[in-house]
């Protein structure tokens, strides 16, 4: 794949970029890469679309100079990195933290993209949520039980020193994951009923199954924005353009291929 990067925001961004056509904005999810998460999306879309999948401030390749996380922050780099590459209003899809992301981006940025994809979004922390995470041993704000975690998902674990060992080294996982749970355990992180300010076209998408985001909240999120489409993938976790990466892509594919104009 194709490697640059470009000074945004005091950070020096990794991203990859491939295809041609109108830009297409991929974000990934919380503690992994754009490589990792969109290994089987960046190939399908580069046929269709210029893609751009970045690695997030303090992930992979980007470093995080000032060691601090939040939505509305990294919503604030994305935007930069579209100014910096004079994108003329991409699509902008991301998972997890990256819907988090888009969603901000959707907020506070409403003319800065044509249209959103959120995969796995909330707007407020819910039981269900809880749940998930300790079952992943993340017990709260900066308090991680690694071995837990490690039982959960032991191939990921061992993976996640590869991936981010590039710019702070192999065992730098386990702070990052310290540091972004404060994150995510922090209501003031979640945009409640400020989605409504969302005026772009929006696809939420999600699996059935998701051990962390709950249908109910994914049917609040699609009946709060305004021009919102919901997809509920069949049989899958939260992992869902790795689990079901052909359903995944033919629904934002045909999603995004409606609003080109």
């Amino acid at each position: 794949m194709p490697e640059n990067y470009i000074e945004v925001n005091d950070l020096n961004m990794f991203y990859i970029e491939k295809g041609k056509g109108l830009p297409l904005i991929l974000l990934h999810g919380g503690i992994t890469t754009a490589e990792a998460n969109w290994s089987k999306q960046i190939e399908f879309f580069s046929n269709h679309f210029r893609v751009i999948a970045l690695d997030s401030r303090g992930h992979g390749r980007t470093d995080n100079p000032t060691g601090e996380f939040s939505y509305k922050l990294m919503a604030d780099d994305i935007v930069a990195l579209i100014q910096a590459l004079n994108l003329e209003k991409p699509f902008v899809c991301g998972w997890s933290d990256g819907g988090q992301i888009a969603l901000e981006i959707g907020i506070n940025y409403p003319d800065s993209s044509k249209a959103l994809v959120l995969g796995g979004v909330l707007n407020e922390i819910t039981e269900h949520y809880t749940s998930g995470m300790k079952h992943w041993g993340i017990e709260g704000p900066g308090k991680v039980d690694f071995d837990k975690s490690r039982e959960a998902s032991p191939q990921f674990i061992d993976a996640l020193s590869d991936m981010h060992s590039p710019v702070y080294g192999p065992e730098y996982w386990k702070k990052l994951l310290q540091d972004i749970s404060k994150m995510w355990w922090d209501p003031l992180q979640f945009p409640e009923k400020r989605i409504e300010q969302i005026g772009v076209p929006t696809l939420v998408i999600a699996g059935d199954r998701d051990s962390i985001i709950s249908i109910e909240e994914c049917v609040k999120m699609y009946k709060l924005i305004p021009n919102a489409e919901l997809a509920i993938i069949p049989n899958a976790d939260h992992d869902v353009y790795e689990t079901k990466p052909e359903l995944f892509n033919d629904t934002v594919l045909e999603f995004l291929t409606r609003h080109k104009e």
